[in-house]
């Protein structure tokens, strides 16, 4: 494996709970290319903090403002010359997500039905992971 690496990715995603819900959403145009429901993200900016990438996701995509919103996991990868952290943080809804303009829909779902999602079993792992790690 080749040590060095040109290509960085930064990503910050945010499973919003309200009891036993969490918001899903489903993008206007997924970035991806990959239809379906998945966590509100995006990419951080260049210079961004992680939180505030995150705080930023919850403002601009959900019409959210919680009082703390806490990182629950880092996940590192590596796919295709590309290496990605993805920055999991986790937060309590403050009211009804209202979607931005990137985002056409955003939903709460009971954590034990949660509908097909965008990456097969991806956000599934990561919603479990998320709350596991802040109970």
């Amino acid at each position: 494996m080749d040590p060095h690496c040109d290509i960085h990715a930064l990503e910050a995603d945010v499973v919003v709970q309200e009891d036993s819900s969490v918001v899903l959403v489903r993008p206007r145009t997924p970035s991806d290319g990959a239809e379906g429901w998945r966590l509100p993200t995006d990419m951080l900016r260049f210079g961004e903090a992680p939180e505030t990438g995150a705080r930023r996701i919850l403002r601009d995509r959900l019409g959210l403002e919680p009082e703390w919103v806490v990182l629950a996991e880092v996940e590192s990868s590596v796919d295709g010359g590309v290496w990605s952290l993805v920055f999991h943080f986790q937060c309590d809804a403050d009211r009804r997500p209202a979607p931005g303009p990137a985002i056409a829909e955003a939903r709460f779902f009971q954590i034990e039905h949660l509908p097909p999602t965008a990456h097969g079993t991806r956000e599934r792992d990561v919603i479990y992971r998320v709350i596991t790690a802040a109970g």
